[in-house]
C-alpha cells in the first residue's frame, strides 16, 4: 500500500525528533539528503526491546546486503550499514514509515548517515586465540546415527549419569560433570565409559590431531530451540589443554567473552566474539580460548550469522534441535597455565600460603608472590641446570638452524645485532659485517663463548642492561619458553623491543607444544626411534634397558597425559617436586601433552676427543663448522674467565687468571662420573601453542612481519614501529 501524504509528513516528523535525540548523544555524526551506506533507525533499539535478530528479520525482508549492526546500550535507537548506498535505499524506502519490527506496535523510522559510531559492545563475529572450527567433521550418515544414540525418553536410572536441567537435558560418560562447579569428581568414575559407538570419531579426533589422547569423558547436552547455557570457564584442574564440542542436528551461535581482562583489573570491556558453530562441526577450544575465555549460548529462538554469500550480508537462521559432544580428557595431577587468578590450582596452593608467609616474603623480596615462585622454578629448572650442564650442552649445539642463520646474514654493513640468550655463540660470528654482542644468564656458558672470543655478558633477559633503541636487530632462540609465567614471557619480548631502534627487526624462537603439522613430524620426534619407518630393524640393535623404553613409549599414552615420568629405570609413575613447585616430566622424543612441565636432560660421560677442557684447560670441542678454522685456546694460567658484579648485577666476562682448582673444581660438577649412573637434570619448559607467541607480541607496539612454523618451533619476525 503507498503511503499516505499525512503518512509521509507523520514519518519525517517522526525522524527529525529521533535526530535531535541522536546529535545530542553523537554531534559528530551527520544526516545525509542523499543516500549512503549507513541508515539510523531511529525507534528501534536495545530499549524498545529489538535486538539483532529481529532487525535482521526486518531488513532481509524487503532488501539485501547487510553488513553490520549496530546497538548502544540504554538507547532507543541503532544503526546498518550495507554494501552499497543502493542497497541502503532499498531498505529505506520499504522500511521507513511502514514496516515495524517484531513485538512493536509502530513502523521503524530512518534516515541516511555519514557514518556510524564505533560498537559501544564490542561483539564481533571472530575466533578468540586458540579457537578452531573444523566444518563436515563427522559425514551426514554419522551424524544421523548420533542423533539416535541417546535415548532422551525418559529420565536415567543414576543421576550421576544424566539429568533434565532447566535450560537442557544431559547425559555423562567417564566422569559426571558437575554444573555447579565445572568440575569432575576425579575418584569416582561413572560405570559406562564413552560409547563404543563413537570410537571412529574418537580415533578420528587423535589423529587429525585435535587432542594428543583419547578423551576418557563425554558430555551430551540436548538443546531445543531458546535453550542455552551460562558462559562458563571448565576448570583447569579438572581437564587438560584441549575441549572439543561436535554439534549435530542445528547449527547455533556460541558466545566467547574474555573474563582475563576483567580479572586483571582492566577497565575496558571485555571483548566478546560470536562464532557460529554449523551442524556436524567439530569446536576445538584449547590455549587461551580454553582457559582465559568463558564459552556459553544464549538462550534465543533465531541467531544472526554472516552470510556466506557476500550479496546478502548478515542473515538470520531459526533454531533447530541440536545435540551437543563435548569430549574432554581428565587431568591427573594440578594445571600450570599461570593463568593466575583465573587458575583454580593456582588460587588453591596461594590459599595454602598464610598470609604471614607471603607478607614476609613479599617484603623481603619486593616481588609478587607468582613472579616469586616463578623465579625460583626458574631458578632451580633453568639457571642451575645450565650451568652444570654448559659443557655437553655446547658440543650438542653446533649447527646453526638455515633460517635464524638467513636472518643473521641479511643484515647490512654496519648493523649492531643483539644475541638474547645466546648460549654458546651458536649464531654469532658469521656475519663479519654487523657489530654482533651476546647475553645469557648461564655464566658457564659465557665463559664457552668468551673463549671462543665473543663480546658477551652475563645477565636476566628481563633486565637487559642497554639503553633505549640501541641494535639494529636482536634475535632470542629457544629463550622465552623457559620463563614460568605469561606476565614474564610479554616481559622478555618487552625488552627485546625497547632495546630496538625504530624500524629494528627481532626474531623469536619458542618451542611448539605441536611436534607434528599433518602428516610431518618435527625433527623432534623423527629422533624417537619408534617414530622411524625401520623401527623393528633398529629396535634388533638396541640393548636391553632401550628396548624396554621403546616398549613403554609405545604402550597406552594414557599414563603419559597423566604427566608422569616413566624411564627405563623406573617402575613406578612419578612428579618431580622442587622447592618452587611440583611438575610433571616429559618423556623425551614424544609429543607434548601439557604447555609447562620438565624436560629431562641426561648428562652423558664425554668421549676424551668431545671434552671440553683437558687437564691444562685448553679449550678443544668445536662447536661450529666455520669456527673450526680458528680454535681458541683457553689455558689454566691465562684463559679462564672471572665475572666481575656491578652495581647492577650484571656479571661482565674478561681474561684473567684463576687458580687451576677452582677449574678442577668447575670440571668435575660439570662432567659426570665415569663409575655412576649418568646424572638427570630437569629443564623447565612451557610449550608455545599456535598463535600464542603472536598473542603476546600484538601486545606491543611492533609490526610482524611473518609468523611460521620451523621443526618444531612457532617463530616470528617484528619491526619495531615507535
Amino acid at each position: 500500500m503507498e503511503n499516505t501524504k499525512k503518512d509521509i509528513n507523520k514519518a519525517n516528523k517522526k525522524i527529525r525528533r529521533c535526530i535531535g535525540i541522536l546529535q545530542k548523544d553523537l554531534p559528530d555524526i551527520c544526516v545525509s539528503e542523499t543516500p549512503t551506506k549507513h541508515i539510523f533507525i531511529g525507534n528501534a533499539g536495545l530499549t524498545t526491546n529489538a535486538d539483532e535478530s529481529s532487525l535482521v528479520e526486518l531488513i532481509t525482508s524487503v532488501g539485501h546486503g547487510l553488513e553490520a549492526l549496530t546497538l548502544v546500550p540504554g538507547k532507543q535507537y541503532s544503526f546498518a550499514s550495507f554494501s552499497s548506498p543502493d542497497q541502503a535505499r532499498t531498505v529505506l524506502l520499504a522500511a521507513h514509515g511502514q514496516l515495524d519490527v517484531r513485538g512493536s506496535a509502530s513502523p521503524v523510522y530512518m534516515a541516511y548517515i555519514d557514518k556510524v559510531p564505533a560498537d559501544p559492545s564490542p561483539i564481533q563475529f571472530k575466533f578468540p586465540p586458540g579457537l578452531v572450527v573444523l566444518e563436515d567433521f563427522i559425514s551426514v550418515e554419522e551424524e544421523i546415527q548420533l542423533m539416535h544414540l541417546i535415548d532422551w525418553g525418559g529420565n536415567p536410572f543414576d543421576s550421576t549419569e544424566g539429568s533434565i536441567l532447566k535450560h537442557r537435558e544431559v547425559r555423562h560418560f567417564g566422569y559426571e560433570f558437575k554444573y555447579s562447579s565445572n568440575s569432575v569428581d576425579k575418584e569416582h568414575p561413572l560405570a559406562q565409559g564413552i560409547p563404543s559407538a563413537l570410537s571412529t570419531i574418537v580415533k578420528r579426533i587423535v589423529k587429525q590431531g585435535c587432542m594428543p589422547v583419547a578423551p576418557d569423558q563425554l558430555t551430551v547436552n540436548r538443546y531445543l530451540p531458546g535453550q542455552g547455557i551460562p558462559p562458563h570457564v571448565d576448570t583447569h584442574s579438572s581437564f587438560t589443554d584441549e575441549i572439543l564440542s561436535l554439534s549435530i542436528g542445528g547449527g547455533v551461535n556460541m558466545d566467547f567473552r574474555y573474563v582475563a581482562a576483567n580479572i586483571r583489573g582492566s577497565k575496558d570491556k571485555p571483548l566478546h566474539y560470536v562464532v557460529h558453530l554449523p551442524p556436524r562441526s567439530l569446536c576445538v577450544m584449547s590455549g587461551p580460548a580454553r582457559y582465559e575465555w568463558t564459552h556459553g549460548i544464549c538462550p534465543r529462538m533465531t541467531d544472526v550469522v554472516p552470510s556466506k554469500s557476500g550479496a546478502t550480508g548478515l542473515q538470520i537462521l531459526p533454531r533447530q534441535e541440536r545435540v551437543s559432544f563435548t569430549f574432554r580428557k581428565i587431568r591427573h595431577g594440578e594445571c600450570f597455565c599461570q593463568s593466575a587468578s583465573i587458575c583454580d590450582s593456582y588460587i588453591k596452593k596461594q590459599k595454602s600460603i598464610s598470609h604471614s608467609e607471603r607478607k614476609s616474603s613479599a617484603s623481603s623480596s619486593g616481588m609478587p608472590a607468582n613472579d616469586r615462585i616463578a623465579a625460583k622454578l626458574e631458578k632451580e629448572h633453568v639457571l642451575q641446570v645450565y650451568d652444570q650442564i654448559a659443557g655437553h650442552f655446547s658440543v650438542t649445539r653446533h649447527k646453526p638452524w638455515p633460517q635464524v642463520l638467513e636472518f643473521v646474514c641479511s643484515l647490512p654493513l654496519g648493523s649492531m645485532l643483539l644475541d638474547v640468550g645466546c648460549g654458546n655463540g651458536k649464531y654469532m660470528g658469521h656475519n663479519k659485517q654487523v657489530f654482533q654482542v651476546g647475553c645469557d644468564t648461564s655464566f658457564e656458558l659465557m665463559k664457552i663463548c668468551n673463549a671462543r672470543g665473543f663480546e658477551v655478558l652475563t645477565c636476566n633477559c628481563l633486565k637487559l642492561p642497554y639503553r633505549d633503541s640501541l641494535f639494529d636487530a636482536a634475535v632470542c632462540i629457544a629463550v622465552i619458553h623457559h620463563l614460568a609465567t605469561e606476565e614474564r614471557r610479554f616481559a622478555a619480548i618487552a625488552e627485546i623491543v625497547r632495546v630496538l631502534s625504530i624500524r629494528g627487526r627481532g626474531l623469536i624462537y619458542v618451542w611448539a607444544m605441536e611436534q607434528q603439522r599433518g602428516k610431518k613430524k618435527s625433527t623432534y620426534l623423527k629422533q624417537n626411534k619408534t617414530n622411524r619407518t625401520d623401527t623393528q630393524q633398529e629396535e634388533s640393535l638396541l640393548n636391553g634397558d632401550e628396548k624396554f623404553r621403546v616398549r613403554e613409549q609405545s604402550m597406552e599414552r594414557r599414563v603419559i597425559c597423566e604427566g608422569h615420568y616413566r624411564d627405563g629405570d623406573y617402575d613406578n609413575l612419578k612428579l618431580v617436586t622442587s622447592g618452587a613447585t611440583s611438575l610433571p616430566v616429559h618423556i623425551n622424543r614424544t609429543e607434548f601433552l601439557q604447555q609447562d612441565m620438565l624436560v629431562p636432560w641426561k648428562l652423558k660421560p664425554q668421549k676424551k676427543k668431545e671434552a671440553d677442557y683437558d687437564r691444562k684447560g685448553k679449550y678443544e670441542k668445536e662447536t661450529c663448522r666455520r669456527c673450526r678454522e680458528k680454535r681458541h685456546q683457553v689455558h689454566g694460567s691465562s684463559g679462564d674467565a672471572v665475572r666481575l658484579d656491578n652495581s647492577n648485577g650484571i656479571s661482565l666476562m674478561f681474561d684473567d687468571t684463576k687458580k687451576e682448582n677452582d677449574q678442577n673444581k668447575s670440571k668435575k660438577k660439570m662432567l659426570p662420573s665415569e663409575n655412576g649412573p649418568d646424572p638427570v637434570f630437569h629443564r623447565y619448559y612451557h610449550v608455545f601453542k599456535q598463535g600464542e607467541l603472536e598473542a603476546l607480541c600484538s601486545r606491543l607496539n611492533v609490526d610482524v612481519i611473518k609468523s611460521y612454523y620451523d621443526e618444531g618451533n612457532w617463530c616470528i619476525i617484528f619491526e619495531k614501529i615507535g
